[in-house]
């Protein structure tokens, strides 16, 4: 893997309003104030691109990354070149998780998928952290184990749901990902993630756009009818909603991952 990626994201302000709201990382937000402060003196707040490619599986691990308001896919690479998507993480986690089990090199291509800002800390950094901070350590790997279980999700899902039902489960994850309703995306980068060809996904775009559950124009995508995506999507969705509220949520029930109705 080389060097980080990206560049440290600059915040300015012209004082003519209150201002925004600064992303957050949902799993970091949970982490103590004590030992999140100690974390985050290691910590580069830095902007990605997308299709930026952070490690090639077996790369030695270099930073660990937490999405703010983007969103990285771990793909599987076949060896006539096709992508086959394992998963996608957020600002719901982190980017790393196999260093949790003493293991140094990627086990997955990593590419950023939505495009914005990231938390990264070096792999020493992050270690040292796991060791040293015991409340952190839990949400870590309450994380991993929820991303083990979104990870067989899919599998399962690829295997018995049409693609309209798989496209309407992807933007909803994709949403709650990066917290926002609005993102941009391609239909063949779908096709890649989907593992269907273009055809099918334009198809399945279609379909939603004529029932006005989204738009999709110039490459960005606008969930315009988030209740009836979900009655679209199939029910690993709601399996996927019901894991996160178990093991990221801190046993709040009536949490949802996404907040927009």
């Amino acid at each position: 893997m080389s060097n980080e990626r990206g560049r440290r994201a600059e915040i300015a302000g012209d004082g003519t309003g209150p201002p925004e709201t600064p992303p957050k990382n949902e799993l970091l937000a949970k982490i103590p104030a004590h030992e999140l402060a100690s974390f985050m003196e290691h910590v580069s707040d830095v902007s990605i691109a997308v299709k930026e490619v952070l490690f090639e599986e077996k790369d030695v691990l270099e930073r660990v990354y937490f999405p703010l308001n983007s969103m990285i896919s771990l793909v599987n690479v076949m060896d006539d070149g096709t992508l086959i998507e394992v998963m996608t993480v957020g600002r719901e986690g982190f980017i790393g998780f196999a260093l949790l089990n003493n293991v140094s090199t990627a086990r997955y291509k990593g590419v950023v998928q939505i495009g914005g800002r990231f938390l990264s800390v070096p792999v020493a950094d992050f270690l040292t952290a796991i060791e040293t901070l015991p409340e952190m350590r839990i949400h870590l790997r309450h994380y991993a184990q929820f991303a083990s279980e979104v990870a067989a999700q899919g599998v399962a899902c690829n295997s018995v749901h049409n693609v309209e039902q798989r496209l309407a489960r992807w933007l909803l994850i994709t949403a709650d990902a990066i917290g926002s309703n609005t993102f941009d995306i391609t239909q063949e980068f779908l096709s890649q993630m989907l593992a269907v060809r273009r055809p099918g996904v334009t198809v399945a775009m279609g379909a939603l756009g004529r029932r006005a559950l989204l738009s999709h124009r110039y490459g960005k995508v606008t969930l315009l009818d988030v209740p009836g995506l979900k009655q679209t999507s199939c029910e690993c969705y709601r399996r996927i909603q019901e894991k996160a509220i178990e093991l990221l949520h801190d046993n709040e029930p009536s949490r949802q991952l996404h907040g927009k109705n």
